[in-house]
């Protein structure tokens, strides 16, 4: 699973206007719009925006972060978004330049129209929502028309448009074009601890003095950089399609035609995965984590790696992406406010006729989006993957008896062949192409959580984890992990690497 990051703007969402209650959906906001694999072949992986192949990718970025999860399989965790969307201009894009003939497009003119939609919104204003758009582009038009009744059907505690960046095109008539970079800056009620955001790129056009402002064109922000391309946390759900949305006390599953018949059954089953996860994190953990969780179920592969602008989260055998999204504002660089949950409904985590399958994989990527909230990002460091992705299995299974089942399968083959290093698992083995070293990697890394647990209890896990998420840097994960077992990294893991023979020689 992957774990996306997002670009901040008002950490406390303080300065953003908030929803009334009667934009937040209601009890039938549902009902209004109006689903296992082999052992070597794992579930997803925690988007770093944290990921191995395209780790790499994102340190040199070190600013979105994404989980995807395999359980005891591939996963990923890789940061996303660049320092420039946190402040400073995106590559291409300048601040106002009043053109040599013809009107000029403000901060304040453009500011005010965000404002509009923000109302709108706000207001459940549909007309108001699509004042400003280009009237003679219809696919524009239908296309923001199923954003408001998709954003209708969400429950938020805030919304609002803001502008961050804009480039102006000057013309040799009076027409001038303005690209402009807005962040739609919301939080969904009962998952997001923190206002996050999501990046449009508005294209508006002026066609003469005092003509009204027109929006053309909306797409994602882009941003461009190390071989690949991303949009920030763009196309979301409620860009791509038609959206069932069904509530729980702890879940929203956000539904595109695809899986819509499938969301209520998915709701249930996610609702216990979530309670699951949150009350064994709180015998011991600390608050501060993550109060409920968003469910994003899709259908076709392309749409898995597409949403929050994932694709380099991609490594082929993931089956559930977890993206963390930054929090909005100065105070709120470098941590996290939210974290949306994309599963792949094709998987063999959902096909199997093993039944606790869909949980493992649920309660695998609620472990991720749980402790987003306390993660901190460190340029050019993210948190282990053997740490990361242990934790998640650790706590998918958590009380399981691994012995006598095919959970280790992959590690007692690899210890069968020799190929078992003692070493603690590194990035780049986690996120391997071959599937049974992945799968192999994932299941060291949850004993060495297991082998934590046996030192320490549950409470140094959580200790460790939560120290390790405040601060990846290499010294403080070995100072982490030297308070919860007592051990220096070397001494732990020899002792770890002795367990494991002896779990699984036999």
């Amino acid at each position: 699973m992957t774990e996306p990051t997002h670009d901040p703007g008002d950490a406390d969402g303080d300065a953003s206007s908030g929803i009334p209650g009667e934009l937040a959906a209601g009890d039938d906001a549902g009902a209004a719009i109006p689903e296992e694999i082999p052992s070597a072949a794992r579930p997803g992986s925690t988007v770093r925006r944290l990921a191995a192949p395209v780790a790499a990718l994102l340190l040199a970025l070190a600013a979105l972060i994404a989980f995807g999860v395999t359980l005891s399989g591939p996963g990923s965790a890789k940061p996303r978004t660049p320092e420039s969307a946190f402040g400073g201009p995106y590559p291409g894009t300048a601040t106002p330049v009043p053109p040599a003939h013809g009107p000029a497009i403000t901060n304040a003119d453009l500011q005010a129209l965000a404002d509009r939609r923000t109302l709108a919104l706000t207001a459940r204003d549909v007309q108001g929502f699509t004042a400003d758009l280009d009237p003679d582009s219809h696919d524009l038009i239908a296309g923001q028309l199923r954003l408001f009744r998709n954003l209708m059907l969400v429950p938020f505690d805030q919304v609002d448009y803001r502008v961050e960046t804009i480039q102006t095109m000057p013309t040799a008539d009076d027409r001038i074009t303005a690209y402009v970079d807005v962040s739609f800056d919301h939080r969904i009620t009962g998952a997001d601890t923190a206002t996050v955001g999501e990046g449009y790129r508005w294209t508006v056009v002026r066609a003469g003095p005092g003509a009204p402002l027109v929006v053309t064109a909306v797409d994602g922000t882009p941003y461009d950089g190390a071989g690949y391309a991303y949009a920030r946390d763009y196309p979301a759900p409620w860009d791509h399609a038609d959206l069932t949305v069904v509530r729980r006390d702890h879940v929203v599953v956000l539904a595109d035609p695809s899986t819509a018949a499938g969301a209520e059954r998915l709701a249930d089953a996610a609702e216990d995965a979530a309670i699951a996860d949150i009350e064994t994190w709180a015998d011991g953990g600390p608050s501060g984590t993550a109060p409920g969780f968003v469910i994003v179920p899709v259908a076709d592969r392309e749409t898995f790696y597409r949403l929050y602008g994932g694709r380099t989260g991609e490594h082929g055998e993931e089956s559930g992406l977890t993206y963390a999204l930054r929090t909005i504002g100065p105070a709120g660089k470098g941590r996290f406010g939210g974290a949306r949950i994309v599963l792949d409904t094709t998987s063999g985590w959902f096909t199997s006729p093993n039944p606790r399958r869909i949980g493992e994989l649920l309660r695998h990527e609620m472990a991720h989006a749980l402790v987003t909230p306390l993660r901190n990002e460190v340029p050019n460091q993210d948190q282990p993957v053997w740490v990361v992705e242990g934790f998640a299995d650790w706590l998918a299974l958590h009380g399981r008896t691994l012995l006598g089942t095919d959970e280790l399968y992959e590690a007692r083959t690899y210890l069968a062949t020799n190929r078992f290093t003692g070493r603690l698992p590194t990035d780049d083995e986690l996120y391997q192409a071959d599937t049974v070293g992945n799968a192999a990697a994932y299941e060291f890394a949850h004993l060495a959580m297991r082998r934590i647990e046996e030192i320490g209890g549950s409470t140094a896990v959580y200790d460790f984890v939560t120290a390790v998420y405040a601060d990846p840097a290499p010294a403080a994960v070995d100072a982490a992990l030297r308070q919860a077992t007592g051990r220096s990294r070397e001494e732990f893991e020899k002792d770890w690497a002795r367990r494991v023979h002896e779990l699984l020689a036999a």
